[in-house]
């Protein structure tokens, strides 16, 4: 007879799982691991028992002591890394080219993936830390969002400001190089998309840049512009994450 698992042991699965994928596990193995987990837990619950009689200490100690004894999965970090900074990249030559100007400088080309790395770990960082209960509550789980969300654009701001202060060479590109960087921006994007066989990848550059050109055509005020484009990016992501949500809600069922 199936039991289904009390909240508990089901948040100890998410969190575990998050702990093992944040700190660099292979996705195989912490599915393994996790759906082993699940059947003990399940047998354990119709004995009567929980969590803590199944993992025989404390679950947070319990997520630490299997990260230790699990590999770190170097494959799949490059991959990770390797998705990440193309990917940066390509959403900055679109921008750029929808803006009609294609300069980039050294500071430029050696900070974006720079901030890009260091979001990653910072992400990383917070998960770990949270999937542990070392963030719990709502005002620390709100106030934690919120910093990890105002992260990247206090990052590229910086790296903006920094770029204006300090000379470093430039290359600008003519027309010809525009439309060349800008296919393979939007290739590469595809080629990540398929590579991770997710499509978030070009769904958010279509809500970030689709509207910001349709706009630029307009003689709408840039404010106004800025404005809608924002709101349209916002309104797509929230479909977005709620369709993920109700689609990973029907495969739990």
């Amino acid at each position: 007879m199936n039991v289904e698992l009390s909240k508990k042991s089901r948040d100890f699965l998410d969190d575990l799982a998050v702990y093992l994928m944040s700190s660099g596990k292979s996705e195989r193995e912490v599915q393994d691991v996790t759906a082993e987990l699940k059947d003990h837990l399940e047998e354990a619950e119709r004995a009567g028992k929980d969590v803590t009689d199944v993992v025989g200490q404390s679950p947070e100690a319990y997520m630490r002591q299997l990260g230790s004894e699990m590999a770190f999965d170097v494959k799949g970090v490059v991959k990770v890394v390797g998705m990440i900074i193309p990917s940066v990249f390509a959403y900055i030559i679109i921008g750029n080219f929808i803006q009609g100007e294609m300069t980039f400088s050294t500071v430029q080309l050696i900070g974006f993936p720079l901030v890009a790395v260091i979001l990653l770990l910072a992400v990383t960082q917070v998960f770990r830390k949270m999937s542990t209960g070392s963030s719990r509550g709502k005002v620390k789980t709100g106030l934690t969002y919120a910093a990890l969300g105002a992260l990247p654009m206090t990052l590229f701001l910086g790296l903006m400001t920094f770029d204006l202060l300090v000379e470093t060479p430039k290359i600008t590109f003519g027309t010809v190089g525009q439309f060349v960087l800008f296919g393979l921006a939007v290739l590469t994007l595809v080629i990540v998309s398929v590579w991770t066989k997710t499509w978030i990848n070009l769904i958010i550059p279509l809500l970030l840049f689709v509207p910001q050109y349709v706009f630029a055509q307009t003689s709408l005020p840039l404010e106004q512009q800025l404005i809608f484009s924002m709101m349209i990016l916002f309104v797509g992501m929230g479909i977005v994450m709620f369709v993920w949500w109700k689609k990973n809600q029907q495969e739990e069922v």
